[in-house]
């Protein structure tokens, strides 16, 4: 019977190191992660966050993007040199020039990769917004970290906001 529950244990260690080990070794293809944040259909998992003008999308947003009085390359160069500072990213795809871009940030202990395209893009005022789509690689939940990820880069914004 002891016998049997060791193996148990080791079988559930091996099942989780293997997990561990996939997700920290886990490729990120810009083909299949770097999307438009305007166009994209969310899945039904919880692991997303989506920000986003609703009425110049289909999909349902989480929050509504915010308006910015300046121009969608000065919004996209502000917001992208504060990403580079955050732990554990990485641009995966995307300049300044295009507004667009896709990151990959890992988690800090698990160190499972979650996607983030953003796009900027002008409006007729002369200023700004945004779409911006933070999703996990794994798993169906996130326990709010996808939320709070992008909360806190939107405040690293807010002083732009009409």
């Amino acid at each position: 019977m002891q016998r049997m529950a060791i193996y148990m244990i080791l079988a559930v260690a091996a099942v989780i190191g293997a997990l561990f080990v996939r997700g920290a070794i886990a490729s990120h293809d810009p083909a299949e992660w770097h999307v438009d944040p305007f166009t994209i259909s969310r899945p039904v998992s919880p692991n997303t966050y989506y920000v986003a003008p609703q009425s110049m999308v289909n999909a349902t947003v989480d929050l509504e993007s915010p308006v910015y009085a300046a121009p969608a390359k000065v919004m996209a160069k502000a917001f992208d040199d504060y990403v580079l500072t955050q732990p554990d990213v990485l641009r995966l795809s995307g300049t300044v020039d295009q507004a667009w871009f896709t990151y990959v940030q890992r988690t800090p202990v698990l160190r499972m990769p979650d996607y983030i395209s953003v796009q900027f893009i002008d409006n007729e005022q002369g200023g700004s917004t945004m779409a911006i789509y933070s999703r996990s690689r794994y798993g169906y939940g996130d326990m709010g970290v996808n939320k709070a990820r992008i909360d806190l880069w939107l405040q690293s914004l807010a002083s732009f906001e009409e």
